[in-house]
């Protein structure tokens, strides 16, 4: 297994909820499979967030589940139409 550290970014088309960090970092924090969530951020119509995941098969499978699981915290947190923009999954070690 390796850990990846997953960072994304965002754009929703509509106006933002006034209380969308705290939603987006509770979709994170709830969210099966997710580890070391963190760093949720708002600039304009841009969201964003990092979370860290275990996969066994390298790079094309951390960037496969860490866009389907940033999608789901993006609907979750009440943003469902919202666009992913940036994407990066980070090899940051093997897991014990």
């Amino acid at each position: 297994m390796q850990n990846y550290r997953i960072t994304f970014l965002a754009v929703e088309s509509g106006a933002l909820r006034a209380d969308v960090l705290e939603r987006l970092q509770g979709a994170l924090d709830d969210m099966p499979g997710v580890d070391e969530p963190g760093g949720a951020r708002v600039e304009g119509d841009t969201v964003g967030a990092a979370f860290s995941i275990q996969v066994t098969h390298a790079m094309a499978q951390a960037a496969r589940d860490g866009s389907r699981l940033a999608k789901e915290a993006l609907k979750s947190a009440g943003m469902p139409d919202s666009k992913l923009v940036d994407l990066r999954a980070e090899l940051v070690g093997d897991a014990e």
